[in-house]
């Protein structure tokens, strides 16, 4: 019986969390079918342009995806109470951005306003929506279905595109978060798909790499898509290592496989933190810490600790 998402996610308290969510059947209906040579890669950028989308709407900061041909990855931080703090205003906004008007198949920009208006003015309306997007279940389910419809309308059939339930496993330290990034940003060269880091596509490093300036790389990481960070409100969201330390050191755990005889120390240990996320566990960390998350929730401890 699968483990209750009230317990695999806290609902009191922001957390960092490894999600994955997998076609039907692991069919290839991301990338190139190897069976039948339909090529459906272009269903990637659908799920990128979804997640920016939702992401600065919904009360989730990401800090690394990667989108494969069969499913995806996110690490991202999640605080369940921040939409109960946003303003009135804040949450139609951010709602009428996630669910726009459109006209034709088009987003219908100059309608935002008044929809903000109808939402404002409809007291019900507004707290279901404040509950929504502080729901880490509904970003997912609005992440995935209308990739899911688009998809079935362009293959002409109905039924599931992705599967029901997500993975979804707890990162109880800023270690754990880091090894779950480096996990992620190298799904293509662990799968063979890309060779170096700069080959890798629809990814968050990816991306990192398109966008870094001087003054970013000397920076500590940041989110790639925040909705909890403002920054006129609120102080950025970082993880203390700079980017160029975070690219220097998966470039080096994207050859670690191959010359694990000759890498350095450093590497070898964050190679193995990161391997560590094939368990699939229900959370990541420290052992005192994965400790109190499993007996808070009144669970087993069966996790694998992050190794020293």
């Amino acid at each position: 019986m699968a483990t209750p998402r009230s317990k695999l996610v806290d609902s009191e308290n922001a957390y960092a969390y490894h999600l994955v969510s997998r076609c039907v059947r692991r069919s290839w209906l991301c990338g190139l079918d190897p069976v039948t040579g339909q090529d459906w890669s272009h269903r990637r950028q659908w799920l990128l342009d979804r997640m920016h989308l939702l992401a600065r709407c919904f009360a989730v900061d990401i800090y690394a995806y990667a989108i494969m041909s069969n499913h995806f990855h996110l690490v991202l931080h999640y605080d369940p109470k921040a939409s109960e703090k946003w303003s009135d205003g804040e949450v139609a906004r951010r709602w009428i951005d996630a669910f726009p008007p459109t006209e034709k198949g088009r987003v219908a920009e100059e309608l935002k306003p008044e929809r903000v208006e109808l939402l404002l003015s409809d007291r019900e309306r507004l707290a279901r929506a404040r509950r929504t997007l502080g729901s880490l279940s509904a970003f997912m389910q609005y992440l995935k279905q209308p990739i899911a419809r688009r998809a079935n309308l362009e293959d002409g059939c109905q039924g599931h595109f992705f599967e029901q339930r997500f993975y979804s496993g707890a990162l109880l330290s800023e270690e754990a978060v880091l090894a779950a990034m480096a996990y992620v940003d190298l799904n293509p060269v662990r799968a063979r798909i890309a060779e170096d880091l700069e080959a890798c596509h629809d990814t968050s490093i990816a991306q990192r790499l398109r966008e870094n300036t001087p003054d970013a790389l000397e920076d500590y990481l940041r989110p790639v898509a925040s909705g909890l960070t403002d920054g006129d409100t609120n102080p950025p969201s970082r993880i203390g290592m700079t980017l160029s330390n975070y690219i220097a050191l998966l470039a080096a755990l994207a050859t670690a496989d191959e010359s694990a005889s000759r890498a350095p120390a450093r590497v070898i240990r964050w190679a193995t933190k990161a391997s560590m996320l094939h368990k699939r566990q229900r959370a990541y960390g420290p052992p005192d810490r994965l400790r109190r998350w499993t007996t808070a929730r009144g669970m087993r401890f069966r996790e694998v600790p992050l190794p020293d």
